[in-house]
């Protein structure tokens, strides 16, 4: 069967032991790699965070909830975190879109997967 670009793998478990599921510190650790680096253009940033957030969706669909909180924190991480510190969000996004930025309404309803 063909996987989409955003049809991820599921993976065991993110846990340090495989016989519990992840724990949330484990899964914010992994959120928390190779995240940001300043010297990549907004553009990078801003595609990265949403090919996080559709894989987080796609994780979702999968039911692979531990890879789905991962890219979905990532996602968050990028927009609400690192973006605003990049030398060119003031200069490249007008004020309009930096509060749209901030609204991050499609991460919210992702994450909302994980409470069912």
């Amino acid at each position: 069967m063909a996987t989409s670009a955003h049809q991820p793998n599921r993976p065991t478990s993110y846990a340090s032991t495989p016989d519990r599921p992840a724990t949330i510190a484990e899964l914010a650790a992994l959120a928390q790699r190779e995240v940001w680096d300043p010297a990549k253009p907004l553009k990078h940033w801003l595609r990265t965070a949403e090919k996080a957030r559709k894989t987080g969706q796609a994780h979702v669909e999968a039911q692979n909830y531990e890879a789905a909180f991962v890219e979905f924190a990532r996602a968050a991480t990028i927009v609400l975190e690192k973006l605003p510190t990049h030398a060119d969000y003031h200069a490249l996004l007008n004020s309009d879109q930096r509060h749209n930025l901030g609204m991050v309404s499609t991460l919210i309803y992702g994450l909302k997967y994980l409470d069912e």
